[in-house]
């Protein structure tokens, strides 16, 4: 019985853990990340579902912050970069400074504009609740962030205090 138990726990965290091992979102950002999109052509889900994750550098970033937390909660690195010409390449980056500007909260971060908005809280079961912040910000041709994930409510205040040491890790990576 207990050890039933145990493998039913083990599944559960994989499950919970997604493909992050691989750099790709797992099923559950991606839906969050689509349910904003179609709920806003210009916020930034939208624009994220025209970009393209960048995989070797999103798993790079995520053994970066993967040491950073514990156990119940969990980073999903989003890296792409803002494809496009000169003309398009501009208009593209104006596009996601807009919707970074248009997140809930921006807070300025070692001279970038970092964008917080809370994704999603979720039963996922009758016991554990799973909330989720993405948190994004435009270095120069790409979009860099993460999803935020815990498995207690996470306070959007203590999120913010920790940032500049999460987005350093981030930007050490780079």
């Amino acid at each position: 019985m207990a050890g039933s138990r145990t493998a039913e726990a083990a599944r559960a965290a994989r499950a919970w853990a997604g493909q992050l091992g691989l750099g790709e979102l797992s099923e559950a950002a991606k839906g969050w990340l689509r349910q904003g999109a179609e709920a806003s052509s210009s916020g930034i889900e939208a624009v994220l579902q025209k970009g393209e994750q960048v995989v070797p550098v999103a798993v790079e970033i995520g053994r970066a912050l993967g040491g950073a937390v514990d156990t119940s909660t969990q980073f999903e690195p989003i890296y792409q970069e803002v494809p496009g010409g000169s003309t398009e390449l501009a208009v593209r980056r104006a596009e996601a400074d807009a919707a970074i500007q248009g997140m809930p909260r921006v807070e300025l971060i070692d001279g970038l504009s970092v964008g917080f908005k809370q994704l999603s809280s979720v039963d996922v079961g009758r016991t554990t609740s799973e909330s989720a912040y993405l948190v994004m910000w435009r270095q120069h041709d790409r979009l860099i962030g993460f999803v935020f994930r815990s498995r207690r409510d996470v306070a959007l205040a203590e999120l913010v205090r920790e940032a500049p040491r999460l987005v350093a890790l981030v930007r050490s990576v780079l």
